[in-house]
């Protein structure tokens, strides 16, 4: 039986700003409290606290004005912001939809990849990348994503992927060689469904 990962502090700290948001009925460009206020609000470390601003910036949620404090932002002129925003603050929102959501990116960065011709050099380097004891699955999905040419692609993947570790407390060593050289080979085949075979054999570690 799997047992569900503890929620790390940084997504409780999120969580909390959120219902905080919620609670006092922030609207766009209303201040929120400092980081010590935050932080003896929410009872939570400063450093976690800080850890879910700059998250949360990133995200395009907040911003910060130097010498002002921070703002909630409004982001409606940011479609995909927007969506990712509100899907953060939705607390009826679960774990593992943010997890299909990185797998659909993944999946449809491998179909581009299989897409161009003449990608062995590209991927010989990727499978020499592997062996490095540094390499993680985050390296191997980004080297791919800049394989596809797709920047706005690989903008979605950094900011959901981004999340999924942050939820799962994870960013997991490239390990399992097996499975990564065969979905590299996969991809030299250019079988799709071999090759979505060989991710799932890779995402279900």
């Amino acid at each position: 039986m799997q047992h569900e990962r503890p929620q790390s502090k940084f997504a409780e700290v999120v969580e909390k700003i959120r219902d905080m948001i919620a609670a006092d009925e922030l609207l766009p460009g209303d201040k929120l409290p400092s980081e010590r206020e935050l932080s003896e609000r929410l009872s939570a470390a400063r450093s976690s606290v800080r850890e879910a601003l700059r998250a949360l910036e990133l995200l395009g949620l907040i911003e910060t004005k130097r010498g002002e404090g921070t703002f909630l932002r409004d982001f409606s002129d940011h479609q995909l912001v927007q969506l990712l925003s509100t899907f953060i603050l939705n607390k009826d929102q679960t774990k593992k939809d943010v997890q299909l959501t990185k797998e659909i990116v993944e999946m449809g960065c491998l179909s581009s990849v299989a897409a161009q011709p003449g990608l062995d050099e590209q991927l010989a380097e990727l499978s020499a990348k592997m062996k490095k004891s540094s390499f993680t699955e985050h390296d191997f999905f980004a080297y791919l994503m800049d394989v596809s040419g797709n920047s706005l692609l690989k903008k979605i993947w950094l900011i959901v992927s981004d999340y999924a570790a942050a939820i799962h407390q994870e960013n997991r060593p490239a390990t399992d060689m097996e499975a990564f050289d065969h979905l590299i080979y996969s991809l030299k085949t250019k079988n799709i469904k071999d090759i979505f075979e060989a991710y799932k054999q890779l995402s279900s570690r």
